[in-house]
This record gives C-alpha cells, structure tokens and sequence, in this order.
C-alpha cells in the first residue's frame, strides 16, 4: 500500500497544479475511497488480476480510468494522461513524445475520452508503444 499512497500522493500533485488549486483542497473534494469513482478501484482491479498487470498496462489502465470516471472537477484527460506518463517514468518505461507524435497521441487519448475507443484498446496501444520504444532503446545500446 505504501506504492499506492505514493502514486496517490503524485496524482493529487498534478491534479492540482492542473487545476491552480492546493493538493489538500483537492483532497477533501474528490473521494479517495467512497464516492461513486473511488480513486482506490484501478489499484484493486491490479490486485485481483491474474496474471498481474505489467507496469505499462497498469499506467495505462490508471490513465485511461481517470481519463473516463472523470474524479476531478474538469481536466481530466490532461490529469490522466499527465499521470499514466508520470507511472511510466517510475517504473523506468519509455513514453516517446516526438513532435511528430503530437497529433497521434491527443487523436487518442481524445477518441478514449468521446468513447471512439474502449479502455482495452487504449492499454493496448500504450503497451505496444512502450514495448517499440524499449525495442528500439534496446537496439541502439547494443
């Protein structure tokens, strides 16, 4: 659990530096543990997965759930998507952003957002561009 209240730490971090407004207001605002989106619900689906979930999977699925439960008061998909890039750096997995990415990455974080595409095909396509990014960094130091 020490994990999970750093991550949950983190998130109210960038939440409210997001929104202009104290982490601790923020924290008497959202509900962590009741309510009718518990920040708590991804952490227990990873807990009850079998198999577990890889840490990319897990960002992703973090990601992609405050993108569409929308906890905060508004921002969500820059919250969610900023967080699921934050789990991705502590877990030591790249997230390219090339320039040239831009257009491809917000066309689907905001196709997750308007339901053009499901929470699995999000995770999905966040895993294959951890899984060609580890390739290709694995390709050029060798």
């Amino acid at each position: 659990m020490a994990g999970q209240l750093a991550l949950l730490g983190e998130l109210f971090s960038i939440a409210g530096k997001q929104l202009k407004m104290p982490a601790e207001q923020l924290l008497q605002e959202v509900p962590i543990l009741g309510g009718e989106a518990p920040l708590v619900a991804p952490f227990i689906t990873f807990e009850e997965a079998d198999p577990p979930p890889s840490p990319a999977e897990e960002a992703g699925t973090f990601g992609a759930w405050i993108i569409c439960q929308k906890p905060f008061p508004r921002d969500n998909r820059e919250i969610g998507y900023r967080f699921m890039c934050t789990m991705l750096k502590h877990c030591g997995k790249p997230w390219p952003q090339p320039p040239e990415d831009a257009y491809a990455i917000e066309t689907m974080v905001e196709g997750l957002e308007t339901g053009l595409i499901t929470e699995a095909e999000f995770v999905d396509w966040v895993c294959l561009r951890v899984r060609v990014a580890e390739k290709i960094r694995d390709e050029s130091t060798a």
